[in-house]
C-alpha cells in the first residue's frame, strides 16, 4: 500500500474517532481503513497479515513470496483497537474477550470473488496480536507436474502416491507448501474408485469427491479418534493434516501397516531428520521400517522476476563458485533480477519448491534398523542417489529459475 494513501486513510479514522458525538456514519473511515489493508493484501498476493501492536502503534506487516514486510507507517494507538474489534466483527469472534486466544474465519468480497481468510487473535503486552491467513479458495488445485519437481523427483513422487499401502510423509518448516504438495497428489488419485478420506485442522480447501472432515478437540473428535472412525469408512487412502505426538504417530503407523495408504506431514528440517522424529515420538524402528514407503522434504525459493532478469558471468573464485563447488567451471552464468515495478524492486516475483526425495528402499529399510545416527542414515540415503535440498537447489539456480542468494537464504538464512 502507497504511504500517501496509507497516511489519508487513518488520518481521516482518526479525525472520525475523535469526534464528540456519535453521527450517522460514524465508523465508517474505519471500515474503509480495513477493506483498504486487506485489499492491498489481496492485490500484492500476500499469504498473511500480521498486525502488532507496539508502544507507538499497531504495526501491520504482510508476508509476501515467503518475506515480511512492514507497512511504512504505524496505526496510531487511539485506532488500534478499533480496528482489531473490525476485524474480530468480521471473523465471527467476541469482541468484549481480550484474555484468550480466539480463532475465526471471514469470507470477504475481493474484485469479483470471494476470498476465505482464516483469523487467529492472541493476547499479548499492550494489546491483541492478530494474525489474517489468506485462503484463497478460487485459485486451483496444482498437477504435480507443475510442482517444481524434476523429472526424476517427479517419477519418484508419483510412484510413491500410488501405492496401495504405505506410509508418506512431507517434511518442511512452516509455511513451506507441505499441503499444496499433498492436495495435488490427493487430486491426482481422486478417482470414483478409490475412496479418500483427509483429516485436517482445519480443512483448508474444499476437493469435491473426497471425504474431508476438521478435528475437533472439544467434541471428541482429536486425529487419533479420527483415524480411527476412518478405518471404519472402507477407506483406502488417508490424508491426515499432521502427525503432532507418540499417539497420532503409532495410530498412523499402524493405520498404514494393515494395508492402507497413509500422507501425512512432519515439521522436520530434511528427509532424515522426519526419520528419527518419528523414531523420538516412540515409534519402533521396525515399524518404521516395515511401513515407511517415502519421504519428501521441500522448500519454497522465490522465482526470479521475468520482467527484470539478466544474465550475469560468475567470477572464478567468488562467494557463489566457491558454493557452486565441483558444479562450477570457468564462464558460467547465472541470472538475477535487476528489481523492477513487477516485483517492487525484490528481483523476485512468485515461488516455487525445491525437493529432497527420498524412497525406502531395502538397503533404507536395513539402515533405519541399524543407523545409530543421522549422519550414517544420511550417507546410506546419499549412496542411494538421494539429492540434497542444495543440489536441488543450485540446480534450478543454474537453470535461472532462482538464485543461489535465494537458496541459501531459505535453507541457512
Amino acid at each position: 500500500m502507497e504511504q500517501e494513501m496509507l497516511q489519508r486513510l487513518v488520518t481521516n479514522a482518526v479525525r472520525e474517532m475523535r469526534l464528540p458525538s456519535r453521527p450517522e456514519g460514524r465508523g465508517s473511515h474505519v471500515l474503509t481503513l480495513v477493506d483498504a489493508v486487506l485489499d492491498a493484501a489481496l492485490d500484492e498476493e500476500a499469504t498473511d497479515i500480521h498486525l502488532e501492536p507496539m508502544e507507538e502503534g499497531l504495526r501491520i506487516r504482510v508476508r509476501v513470496d515467503g518475506l515480511l514486510r512492514a507497512y511504512p507507517i504505524l496505526l496510531p494507538v487511539a485506532i488500534a483497537p478499533v480496528v482489531i474489534a473490525r476485524l474480530k466483527v468480521m471473523a465471527g469472534i467476541d469482541t468484549a474477550k481480550r484474555n484468550r486466544p480466539q480463532d475465526g474465519q471471514i469470507r470477504y468480497p475481493h474484485r469479483e470473488r470471494s476470498v476465505d481468510m482464516r483469523v487467529a487473535v492472541l493476547p499479548v503486552v499492550g494489546g491483541e496480536r492478530m494474525v489474517v491467513r489468506i485462503m484463497d479458495g478460487t485459485e486451483r488445485f496444482l498437477h504435480c507436474r507443475e510442482l517444481g519437481f524434476t523429472p526424476e523427483n517427479e517419477a519418484i513422487f508419483e510412484r510413491l502416491i500410488h501405492r496401495p499401502t504405505g506410509l508418506l510423509l512431507v517434511c518442511g518448516p512452516m509455511n513451506s507448501g507441505k499441503t499444496t504438495t499433498l492436495y495435488a497428489a490427493l487430486a491426482e488419485l481422486n478417482d470414483p474408485n478409490c475412496h479418500i478420506m483427509t483429516l485436517e485442522d482445519p480443512v483448508e480447501r474444499r476437493i469435491d469427491g473426497i471425504s474431508q472432515f476438521a478435528v475437533c478437540p472439544e467434541a471428541g473428535l482429536t486425529f487419533v479418534a479420527g483415524l480411527r472412525a476412518a478405518l471404519r469408512q472402507d477407506v483406502q487412502k488417508i490424508l491426515l493434516g499432521e502427525i503432532r505426538d507418540r499417539e497420532t504417530a503409532e495410530m498412523a503407523v499402524r493405520i498404514a501397516l494393515t494395508g492402507h495408504a497413509l500422507f501425512s506431514t512432519l515439521h522436520t528440517e530434511d528427509c532424515v531428520a522426519a526419520i528419527f522424529r518419528m523414531i523420538e515420538m516412540g515409534t519402533p524402528p521396525y515399524l518404521l521400517a516395515a511401513t515407511l514407503s517415502g519421504v519428501v522434504a521441500q522448500r519454497l525459493v522465490r522465482r526470479v522476476c521475468v520482467h527484470c532478469r539478466e544474465t550475469y558471468t560468475v567470477a572464478a573464485g567468488s562467494d557463489e563458485a566457491l558454493l557452486l563447488g565441483s558444479l562450477y567451471h570457468e564462464g558460467m552464468t547465472l541470472v538475477r533480477g535487476r528489481g523492477c515495478s513487477h516485483c517492487r524492486g525484490s528481483g523476485y516475483h512468485g515461488r516455487m519448491a525445491i525437493h529432497e526425495m527420498l524412497p525406502i528402499s531395502e538397503h533404507i529399510r536395513t539402515a533405519i534398523l541399524g543407523a545409530r545416527s543421522r549422519d550414517d542414515l544420511r550417507r546410506a540415503a546419499g549412496a542411494e542417489g538421494m539429492r540434497s535440498l542444495w543440489q536441488d537447489g543450485a540446480a534450478k539456480a543454474i537453470e535461472g529459475e532462482t538464485t543461489l542468494e535465494e537458496v541459501e537464504r531459505a535453507l541457512y538464512g
